[in-house]
Parts: C-alpha cells; sequence; structure tokens
C-alpha cells in the first residue's frame, strides 16, 4: 500500500551511531550514496516485538510482511495520499508511487479516512529495500499459511512504544477489506516501520483474493458470508470486489480446470470404444417458468459426469425446449471428442424419444420416472370406491415394474414378465407365454383370500385398462435393465447446494457453479461406505416422503473431500492471477445469451408511447434497466 521515499533535506539533526539504513530505488535520491555501517541487527518473528527479537538488525518477516525503517542520513521522508481532497497530517515514512503491474481489480474503498480512487495503485512491495536484504513478497505466495483472528487492539499494543527508545509513537492504520496495515514513527528518535497483515501481490491484497475465491469455489453464498462477519464485526471487502474477483480470476479458473478435467476423462474413456450413457435434465425452478436448464451426461460404469450444457430458456423459445436443446448439445459434444454412444438411459421425454429415434441412438428408460408415473395414477385409482382392493397390491405393482426390468434381457421377456401379474393378481400363476410360463415365487396358500382380484370385476377391468394399454407395454419395452439414472438424480440434489433455487444468478455464474459441482460429484462419486471399528458396514434409515411412513436402509458412505478446492486456490494463484489473460480468453469463447427481458417491451398507462427496456452494464459489474422512447 505504502511506497516510500527520501527526499534530501537540509535538517542538521544529529546522526545516530547505532544503527542507520538506507532506502534505494527512491525517486529523489542520488545516484550514489553512502551509508553508515550498521552495527546492531534486528529480527522479527511472527509479531513479537520485545527488544530480544531486535539482536539482528537483518530483518525478515516469517508469515507477516513488515517494513523496518532506521534513520535516514541527512534525510526526512514524509507520508503522502493521492487524494488531494482528503486533507491528513503528514507523517514521515513513506510516499505513494503509482504500481508497476496494471491494475486489474477494483478493490473497496479504504477506511481510516483515507480514500483511493477505484483506479489508483497501491503500495508497491517492490519498492523499497534495505542495505542488508531486501524485504519482499513471496513470488508464489501460497494460499496453505494459517490464518488468525486478531483484535485490533491487541495489533495496536505492538506499535505503541518504541522498541529503541521506549517513547510513546504516533500510530496510523489503513485497511482494505480484510487487509490493515500500520505505520509506526517516533518522534523522539526517529524511528520509524511499517507493518501489513497479509501480502500484496499487484495491487489485490491476498486476503481478500482467497476469501472470495473460497466462498465461491466452494458453492458458498457472499451474502450469508457477510452476514457473519458483521456480526462477529470481522472486516471484509465489499460486494463489488467479490464480483470482481469472480469477474477476473475465478470464473476463467473454474471454466479452465472443468475444461482440462473434462477431456483427460473423455481421453480415459476413448480407450474403451463405444459408452453407456444417461441423460436428464435440471430446471433452476419448478413447473415450466424455468429460466436455465442444465442438461447432464453421465458415465453409468464409472458413474462420472461427461458433459453438462447450460440454456437459457430464450434461445430455444420456451423452457419446454430446453430438455431437447440440453441433450443435443452434450451429444455434439462428446461426438466432437471422438466418444460414441452405445446406449442412453434418460426419461421419457416425446422431444428426447423423436431425437434419438431420428438418430439412430439407443435409448432405454429410467425405471424409477416410469414407477414415479405409474404409482400416481395407481394411488388414484385406489381410492375410488369399487377398486379398495387394489391398495393392498400397489407395493407389490412397484416392485413387479423393477423386477420385469432388472431380470430380463430383451424387450419381449421384460413384457411377458410384466403380464404375467394380470394372472397372478387373480391367483393363477401359469402363463402362455413362452418366455415366462410360471410364476417363480413358490406354491402357498394365501392366508387372505380376499386380497385377490375376482375375474369380470370393475376394480379388475380399471387395474387391466390402467397397466395393459399400449403405450405402457411400449413403455415396459424399453425399460433400463442394467444401468438406472439414480445416480444422476443424486447430482441433481447436490447442484441445489452451489446454485439454490432461491437465488438469481447470471449465466456465466449459473455454468460456473454447475462446473463446481460435477467437479465435486466426480472427486466423491465412488466413496466407500463406512464401516465401524468391528469392519462391520454402517447403514442408516430414513423416511422418504415418497414412500409414507416407510423407512429405508440407507448406506453411510465416508466423508467427502475437497482436494479440488486445494487444485483451484492453486491454479488461481501461480498462473490465472499471474497472467489471466489466456484463461480470460477461454471464458470469453462461451457463448452468452441476452438476458430475458432484453428485448421485451412494455407501453406506458395512460399514454400512447410504448417504450423499449435496455441493459445497460456499468463499469463496476452492475447491470442497469433503463427505459428509452420507441
Amino acid at each position: 500500500m505504502f511506497n516510500t521515499t527520501s527526499q534530501q533535506g537540509s535538517s542538521s539533526q544529529e546522526i545516530p551511531t547505532t544503527s542507520t539504513l538506507h532506502e534505494v530505488r527512491c525517486q529523489s535520491d542520488p545516484i550514489e550514496t553512502v551509508a553508515t555501517e550498521i552495527k546492531p541487527k534486528m529480527r522479527s518473528v511472527g509479531t513479537q516485538l520485545s527488544m530480544g527479537t531486535f539482536s539482528n538488525f537483518h530483518f525478515r518477516s516469517k508469515g507477516i510482511q513488515a517494513k523496518l525503517y532506521g534513520h535516514d542520513v541527512g534525510s526526512e521522508t514524509t507520508i503522502m495520499f493521492p487524494d488531494a481532497q482528503l486533507s491528513s497530517t503528514p507523517v514521515r515514512g513513506s510516499i505513494f508511487r503509482p504500481s508497476k503491474r496494471p491494475r486489474l481489480v477494483l478493490d473497496e474503498e479504504e477506511e481510516s479516512g483515507l480514500h483511493v480512487e477505484p483506479n489508483d495503485s497501491t503500495y508497491n512491495p517492490d519498492s523499497v529495500v534495505t542495505q542488508e536484504s531486501e524485504l519482499t513478497i513471496d513470488p508464489q505466495p501460497d494460499h496453505s499459511d494459517n490464518k488468525y483472528i486478531v483484535f485490533e487492539s491487541c495489533l495496536r499494543e505492538l506499535f505503541v512504544s518504541c522498541p529503541v527508545c521506549k517513547m510513546k509513537c504516533v500510530v496510523q492504520s489503513r485497511r482494505r477489506g480484510t487487509f490493515v496495515a500500520f505505520i509506526q514513527l517516533c518522534e523522539k528518535c526517529k524511528y520509524h516501520r511499517q507493518w501489513q497483515s497479509q501480502p500484496i501481490v499487484g495491487s489485490t491484497p491476498l486476503g481478500n483474493l482467497l476469501l472470495s475465491a473460497a466462498t465461491y469455489f466452494t458453492g458458498g453464498s457472499f451474502k450469508q458470508l457477510e452476514k457473519i462477519f458483521k456480526a462477529m464485526k470481522l472486516q471484509m471487502m465489499h460486494y463489488v470486489t467479490f464480483r470482481i474477483h469472480a469477474r477476473n480470476f475465478l470464473e476463467p479458473t473454474i471454466i479452465h480446470k472443468w475444461n482440462r478435467d473434462q477431456l483427460n476423462l473423455i481421453r480415459q474413456l476413448q480407450e474403451g470404444g463405444h459408452v453407456a450413457v444417461a441423460g436428464d435434465m435440471h430446471a433452476d425452478t419448478t413447473g415450466h417458468s424455468a429460466k436455465f436448464g442444465s442438461y447432464t451426461i453421465m458415465h453409468m460404469e464409472t458413474n462420472k459426469i461427461l458433459d453438462l450444457q447450460l440454456v437459457q430458456s430464450n434461445e430455444v423459445g420456451g423452457s419446454y425446449h430446453m430438455e431437447k436443446e440440453g441433450l443435443k448439445r452434450c451429444l455434439d459434444k462428446l461426438e466432437s471428442n471422438g466418444l460414441a454412444v452405445d446406449y442412453i438411459v434418460t426419461d421419457r421425454h416425446p422431444q428426447i424419444q423423436k431425437y434419438l429415434r431420428d438418430h439412430n441412438i439407443t435409448q432405454f428408460y429410467d425405471v424409477w420416472h416410469f414407477e414415479k408415473g405409474l404409482s400416481k395414477k395407481l394411488d388414484k385409482l385406489s381410492k375410488m370406491k369399487d377398486c379398495e382392493v387394489l391398495k393392498k397390491w400397489l407395493h407389490s405393482i412397484k416392485n413387479h415394474v423393477y423386477w420385469s426390468a432388472n431380470s430380463s434381457e430383451s424387450g419381449p421377456e421384460k413384457v411377458a414378465k410384466w403380464n404375467s401379474l394380470q394372472n397372478h393378481i387373480q391367483n393363477v400363476h401359469v402363463h402362455d407365454n413362452h418366455l415366462f410360463p410360471k410364476c417363480e415365487h413358490p406354491d402357498k396358500v394365501s392366508r387372505d383370500p380376499t386380497k385377490w382380484f375376482q375375474p369380470g370385476s370393475i376394480a379388475l377391468h380399471k387395474v387391466e385398462k390402467l397397466l395393459y394399454n399400449k403405450k405402457v407395454l411400449k413403455d415396459i419395452e424399453k425399460l433400463s435393465h442394467h444401468l438406472q439414472t439414480s445416480s444422476l438424480e443424486a447430482f441433481h440434489s447436490l447442484i441445489v447446494r452451489f446454485a439454490p433455487k432461491n437465488v438469481i444468478f447470471p449465466f456465466i455464474e449459473m455454468l460456473c457453479r454447475l462446473y463446481l459441482a460435477a467437479i465435486h460429484y466426480n472427486e466423491n462419486a465412488n466413496r466407500e461406505q463406512a464401516t465401524t471399528t468391528e469392519g462391520q458396514a454402517v447403514y442408516k434409515f430414513i423416511f422418504p416422503k415418497s414412500k409414507q411412513g416407510e423407512c429405508t436402509a440407507k448406506p453411510v458412505k465416508i466423508d467427502p473431500t475437497y482436494n479440488y478446492v486445494d487444485d483451484l486456490m492453486s491454479l488461481l494463484l501461480q498462473k490465472v492471477f499471474v497472467d489471466p489473460k489466456p484463461y480470460a480468453d477461454e471464458l470469453h469463447t462461451i457463448p452468452i445469451p441476452p438476458p430475458l427481458s432484453s428485448k421485451k417491451s412494455r407501453g406506458v398507462a395512460g399514454t400512447q408511447h410504448t417504450v423499449q427496456l435496455d441493459q445497460e452494464t456499468t463499469h463496476d459489474g452492475m447491470t442497469t434497466l433503463t427505459l428509452r422512447p420507441r
């Protein structure tokens, strides 16, 4: 934040012989200067400022950067601030200088009465050196350093008295988000130094960037985090700064990592030939009023997300058409990377059926989606007065759907087993179809003879009409007999953690949050089941709402890992933040559809004029809507 310069003065103050420190690379310094010999040496470890820590003048800050200055030879340094409109008492120590690194982010206003314009440079750590050693910031900052919560009152205690003459010092502080810096000046012996709470890379405090990255990469909400910080009086940056970090650094990092991981996964699968996949769409809101629809393709054998496409409703003329467009883009992506699809398991969306049929791609239906739709009709039918006997068979019919699909190898065999239910509910267990001539259960006499359907009854007629119509038999034949989309539904549940449905996101942020969910899922897709100390598998009982009070034993998995967050942090600090241009160019290749309201016009009540709703984006990333007459 603070650049120092020494201005040669004419003051005749006595030069102490204990220690002298010479500042180089200052604008007003002569080219050749001579410094007196430095006898004592100082060393600071952490923030311990006792006299014993200054046994060596060589200064190195471990974990916390600090600037330590001795007496200037015949010179006087003064703090000067770039904003001339804000008056401040000059203090010896530093002077601001434009940063050598181009400013890429817009940080929030600094506090403590000192204002910095949005495009002004800040402290350059390379601008001040000592004769013995140079105080520099690690060119490759590491996010793995531990961070702590420190009270301001505890920090100020470290700078109250001069470590040389023990006199009371003048202390000034500055804050930018989570960053704080202190300047200490002793008016008696002219000892002064500068301390900062975190490294500054270019013009960006590293702590602010890491806080934005940790919030975004873990799928967190800045607004929720802000509430926590305000409740605890923790200092943090503004939302505008968070969005600038996201736009310039975080989102390019996510896009690059997803593209790299996706390419590596596809290359691994290319060696195995054709692949079996599952596909389904997730909408950001329920019903047919969704703005975004994300279509996901999952490799069923490895349980990994292969591709994910985000579609906005105004791209395809309405939310009903988003699923077909998403599937088309996913299949085109796999085809462009040389990955052929053997078959795909989806739901029974009519547009999906027609598209896959036209492109000669084998399609199977997910059993859960089929059983869910059929169960709703059966539940409604069982509530009728003449069909009360159906209530005793609801659970068995649902199980029969899964058994017919999973125990069969061909479509006709599935239909034959499904048709056997028509005889079974009438207590007839021998069938005319040679593919399934007899029920596989053991023969036994029922204890409740009233549970059977009577031949020619109204209940039997309605059940047969529902279960054995042409459309149901056609769907039974195409049920998936091996793999289902249950894992894909679990991924859709995970999306809600990264992109809640009650929050409206712009297109790129929504896409990045979907990619984060996919990266998290792929890392933890095949977690093992947790075991006790004796090696027994652990289960938990759940009571799903769909089962109306029936419990289910669900295996408990080991805790998920978040190694991808460390990978994103390393990529951000070591590559993207150093040179963001190639990563930003990669993000800009993604086509962004116009907002839903970009072409909407509204009439003004009571007049004959119409206006055009225009959208403008300001320099700080905020969006404004303007009504203009047409």
